[in-house]
């Protein structure tokens, strides 16, 4: 049986029991126990402090675009830092942005200012907290960590900057996520690019993005990362798990590595259908699919996520 939670004090301003599915892309998710908006780093620190204290996990929800959520929430401090880590600071070819700055306008805005480097993420519904934490990038090979000149983080409750050479980033991972880091911001190098040339292929990307993927529909991006040398979408399409559907959510017939929901979906349909999806195209490839898509809850994780950091 789970012990009472703890009394905060006031002047951290923690909301109880929110519902996470106010603030991810999937609309799905249960209750945080305790949720906050920090007005700026000291009020982040205390927050941390507070929650080590009371032997609670502390987690960051940036854009809630690659977060799947437990239907009875998550026993844990939610903080979302778009207060206190929002700035975007342009310095010649160089920027400086908050963890919750979100990577679509950051695109932009660097477009603005004839600099490119960014166009592959004006399609990621993410911020850059999240992106540096999971190297979030597109097919084609682009991604954020090789933009990266330092990123700074929160330890012991003080800002530390870590330059570029001590971050390692691999396929949708990176050692900030392996250690838990809390990232604040980010300086990330760009290059001079005619704005009119940038805009071209950001309006190329976005017009390929909505061909091939249900973005009208709540999804979480997509759900499996892909294989060594394979696509997961072309593995769970050759399985013929395009259509597929447990409860309210379905793989899209538009690209098979999404899972999207009628708007009832739940947290557990997601896993379940992750699950048969992994089953299906196990049997059928011989390939075992990891998921993208982070589980947040308590407890043993479903079975679609019991191997997630696995080779």
């Amino acid at each position: 049986m789970a012990t009472a939670l703890p009394d905060p004090p006031a002047a951290l301003a923690l909301t109880r029991e929110e519902p996470l599915s106010r603030h991810t892309y999937m609309h799905i998710g249960g209750p945080a126990a305790y949720f906050a908006v920090p007005e700026d780093i000291d009020h982040l620190s205390r927050i941390a402090t507070w929650a080590a204290e009371a032997g609670l996990p502390l987690r960051v929800l940036g854009g809630g675009s690659n977060v799947l959520v437990a239907d009875a929430g998550v026993r844990a401090v939610v903080v979302s830092l778009r207060r206190a880590c929002g700035a975007v600071a342009f310095d010649g070819t160089r920027v400086e942005a908050g963890a919750a700055a979100m990577l679509p306008a950051l695109a932009r805005a660097a477009a603005e200012r004839d600099l490119g480097g960014l166009e592959f993420a004006v399609g990621i519904p993410g911020s850059v907290g999240g992106a540096l934490q999971s190297n979030a990038g597109i097919g084609d090979g682009r991604a954020i960590g090789p933009l990266v000149r330092s990123v700074t983080v929160l330890r012991g409750g003080v800002p530390v900057t870590l330059e570029a050479d001590a971050v390692r980033f691999d396929y949708r991972t990176s050692t900030l996520h392996a250690a838990g880091e809390l990232v604040l911001a980010a300086t990330l190098a760009l290059t001079a690019r005619p704005r009119a040339e940038v805009e071209a292929e950001m309006r190329a990307l976005l017009e390929a993005r909505q061909r091939t993927q249900p973005t009208a529909e709540p999804n979480a991006g997509s759900i499996f990362r892909n294989p060594p040398g394979d696509a997961a979408g072309r593995l769970i399409d050759a399985a013929g798990c395009k259509g597929l559907a447990v409860g309210h959510a379905s793989v899209s017939t538009l690209h098979a590595n999404f899972i999207v929901h009628d708007g009832a979906g739940t947290a557990a349909d997601i896993a379940a259908l992750m699950a048969e999806v992994q089953r299906r195209v196990f049997a059928a490839c011989g390939v075992r699919l990891r998921p993208e898509v982070e589980w947040w809850g308590d407890g043993d994780p479903p079975e679609a996520f019991r191997f997630a950091d696995t080779a």
